[in-house]
């Protein structure tokens, strides 16, 4: 069994600020030019998107996206320098720690069973 872990940032007051998503997102708007592109290439509305950026940047209290409207190129949009660092700062974080939590995981729960006998099992009871 392979483990996924995740991992978000959240204020003192409980606020979202960043996680795996918001991530994905932030990478592909800068990888596409644009959040109406980058939310495609992560499979969300835009709307979707948009709601929640807004979100992030109201728990980070920072600016995520430099919005540029119409031209000759039309519109677009690209991460700002404090967006650029919270990214890689994350993203050191996730990877730093990963193998870490995963090992202390696994050594935590070593031989631990879900079906043990005088636990009854959640599946079971659902069914009931």
């Amino acid at each position: 069994m392979r483990l996924r872990m995740k991992f978000w940032l959240e204020s003192e007051s409980g606020d979202y600020m960043l996680g795996p998503g918001t991530l994905r997102l932030l990478l592909a708007v800068a990888e596409q030019g644009s959040l109406k592109a980058g939310a495609r290439a992560v499979g969300l509305g835009y709307r979707t998107a948009w709601d929640r950026l807004k979100k992030a940047e109201e728990g980070l209290g920072f600016a995520l996206l430099e919005r540029f409207s119409g031209g000759e190129g039309g519109g677009g949009s690209s991460l700002t320098a404090e967006a650029l660092e919270l990214v890689e700062r994350y993203r050191w974080f996730v990877l730093g720690t990963q193998e870490m939590l995963e090992a202390r995981f696994y050594e935590a729960f070593a031989g631990w069973s879900q079906t043990r006998p005088d636990v009854p099992d959640v599946k079971e009871k659902s069914a009931k």
